[in-house]
């Protein structure tokens, strides 16, 4: 466990902190991270006599740029974890230059939010009235918001006891009093628990974001079947995710994914699950992703520190980025591939 983890558990206490560290009711008390463990089997292979003077960690999204290819991932109830909320992330974010993405279960107003950094995304739940989704993007548009991110894997929880540590953030916020970006009423929006959305409302969804000129985003796509549709229907690009296995620990892992979905789709793909460090946005990136989110160690650094010990966490990720990328023997990210990884299996290299 990392300072910032421990300096959080004891900051926010047991049931907060277990709610944040994301364990599934199936999953087994203390198991690690299958997301987390699956990346740390892969092994960087440098190269070596290279020549390469110099190394540029800028990644190009879709004609967006950015300084390296890591981002600050979508968490619910920002206030639940520091007094300011998503604000000292985004003041970091704005600093390095890197995407942070904002989840409607957000408490934070979303103009504040903008106010203080202007290329967020905004991260919305595939459920519910098409109608609300869209009235949520015209909000965005008016904030300048810069993508939109639809999850459309399993977005609410439809047994108590179910969330990640036993804890609803719903419950907690209502209790409060406090509104979140996507709901009307204290708390979050009430949702149905699976989705029962088609891709006929993701066409819906993807025609509102075009005429606001907003990029669609899929996020929770796994299964090649989906990757291959999505092109089909107006989406812009997928964000490979299991959702941190916080509805169950059985799911596939996003890293374990990416070369099944890459098989089938030419849209950009993003990884979100597992991101502990500047390396694994490298293997992420050999692997096919163009850039990886990161939430769980960005939330225990914004307990622990606020602003400042979130900045020096993503600073410093960018320049072991920047390290290791050099010692593979490239000047650019777009020259990472295969070839710089191999995968652990029982032990063995190979």
């Amino acid at each position: 466990m990392s300072t910032h983890d421990l300096a959080a558990r004891e900051r926010l206490g047991d049931t907060l902190f277990r709610y944040m560290q994301g364990q599934p009711a199936d999953g087994r008390s203390g198991e690690p991270d299958a997301s987390q463990q699956a990346l740390r089997r892969f092994r960087l292979v440098p190269r070596v006599l290279q020549g390469n003077e110099a190394i540029s960690t800028q990644t190009t999204l879709l004609n967006q740029r950015w300084s390296a290819p890591l981002g600050v991932g979508a968490f619910a109830g920002d206030r639940l974890f520091h007094e300011e909320g998503l604000l000292p992330i985004a003041r970091a974010c704005k600093r390095l230059q890197l995407p942070l993405v904002i989840s409607e279960e957000t408490v934070t107003p979303l103009g504040q939010i903008g106010a203080e950094y202007d290329r967020c995304w905004l991260q919305l739940r595939a459920a519910g009235d098409v109608a609300r989704i869209k009235a949520l993007i015209d909000q965005a548009a008016q904030a300048a918001i810069k993508n939109i991110v639809l999850t459309v894997l399993a977005p609410v929880h439809p047994v108590s006891g179910l969330q990640p540590g036993g804890f609803s953030v719903g419950d907690a916020l209502k209790q409060r009093g406090w509104h979140t970006i996507g709901s009307t009423e204290p708390g979050v929006a009430a949702l149905p628990a699976f989705p029962v959305w088609r891709w006929q409302q993701i066409d819906e969804v993807a025609a509102h974001c075009a005429a606001h000129q907003l990029p669609l985003w899929l996020k929770g796509i796994l299964h090649y079947d989906d990757a291959a549709q999505a092109a089909q229907h107006g989406v812009s690009g997928i964000i490979v995710s299991n959702i941190g296995l916080r509805q169950s620990a059985r799911w596939a892992t996003p890293v374990h994914q990416l070369a099944d979905l890459q098989a089938v789709t030419r849209m950009p793909l993003l990884l979100d699950g597992g991101v502990r460090c500047g390396s694994d946005a490298v293997v992420a990136r050999c692997l096919g992703a163009s850039l990886s989110l990161s939430v769980r160690p960005v939330i225990s650094a914004l307990v622990a520190g606020g602003e400042r010990a979130v900045f020096d966490l993503l600073s410093g990720w960018i320049n072991e980025v920047s390290a290791v990328s050099h010692w593979c023997g490239v000047s650019e990210m777009a020259a990472l591939n295969g070839s710089f990884v191999s995968e652990e299996h029982n032990g063995c290299i190979g």
